[in-house]
């Protein structure tokens, strides 16, 4: 019999069949948990040692999570209209957006953007 080759009778034993059976159920069992560990990043291993993701490794994830996100919303705004940009254009050079007012606001706009940037690289 070559190697390849599968005896008739062995595959017809239902005591093998169940085994192999088992075996594949616990194959997708340790499949499912070792994705739920992934996700976590809490791993262990079968003779119990644990692998830990570094917290640099973690914001690199967030980063990479925030810049997809960015990216989601960036594709979901419309075109870029030329008459609001034209308008906005006037509305510098007449300098309406050097008042203490419009730095104000545009301070707290971008308040927490530059809060979550600075979290993410501390």
């Amino acid at each position: 019999m070559g190697a390849n080759k599968i005896e008739r009778p062995l595959v017809s034993d239902p005591r093998i069949l169940a085994r192999f059976q088992q075996t594949q159920r616990g194959d997708a069992d340790a499949e499912a948990r070792k994705l739920a560990e992934a996700k976590t990043g809490d791993v262990r291993h079968a003779a119990g040692e644990k692998l830990e993701i570094s917290s640099s490794a973690r914001k690199v994830a967030d980063m990479r999570s925030l810049v997809e996100a960015g990216r989601t919303r960036i594709e979901a705004e419309p075109e870029v209209r030329a008459d609001r940009v034209a308008a906005a254009k006037r509305r510098l050079e007449a300098g309406v957006y050097t008042t203490v007012e419009a730095r104000q606001r545009t301070a707290e706009q971008l308040s927490p953007v530059l809060q979550d940037l600075s979290r993410l690289l501390d």
